[in-house]
């Protein structure tokens, strides 16, 4: 039951996230050929950063997140190219602890941002929208991402430690 909740909510949280993607990144589109044709047209629409900025944050931080799912970041594992067997799968557990704990430090970090904004309530010069707003992606992305690390860290864990000895007892009788 737990793990088809588990399941369940990993589903829901990728498809939030796909679909704020989408928005997100269509309305970046929107902010970036809007004013230009505005502009053509003689209607000026002045300080359309102050929109572009926030909604642009939450497009990049979700797709980084994605990218934590889909394990697709660029990343410089020359020695799992070298190494093979028990020592690469270590390297796998180890490399996997680091990311997830540099992205909890770093979302701790996003957190304290987030916390400063809101005490400051820091706006944009013109139309006086929350600095948070943009802030905030950082700290989404950031928690998104160490969810999906803490998952694959686990899982690399479960292969480097657990699931080997369990095949071997199966192979020799047990279980």
């Amino acid at each position: 039951m737990v793990k088809k909740i588990g399941f369940i909510l990993w589903n829901v949280l990728i498809k939030l996230q796909r679909i704020f993607m989408v928005i997100t990144a269509i309305a970046t589109v929107f902010l970036v050929f809007g004013p230009f044709a505005l502009r053509q047209m003689g209607i000026p629409f002045i300080a359309y950063e102050e929109f572009l900025l926030p909604i642009a944050f939450w497009m990049y931080m979700l797709g980084c997140s994605h990218g934590s799912y889909e394990k697709s970041q660029i990343t410089a594992d020359i020695m799992s190219r070298i190494l093979k067997g028990k020592p690469k799968m270590i390297l796998q557990v180890l490399a996997s602890i680091t990311t997830f704990i540099l992205g909890v430090l770093l979302a701790y970090w996003a957190w304290a941002l987030v916390q400063w904004s809101l005490y400051t309530g820091a706006t944009s010069s013109i139309y006086k929208i929350p600095i948070v707003w943009g802030q905030a992606s950082i700290l989404v992305g950031l928690g998104i991402s160490s969810i999906y690390n803490f998952v694959y860290m686990i899982k690399d864990l479960r292969d480097a430690f657990i699931r080997p000895r369990l095949t071997g007892q199966q192979s020799e009788g047990g279980l």
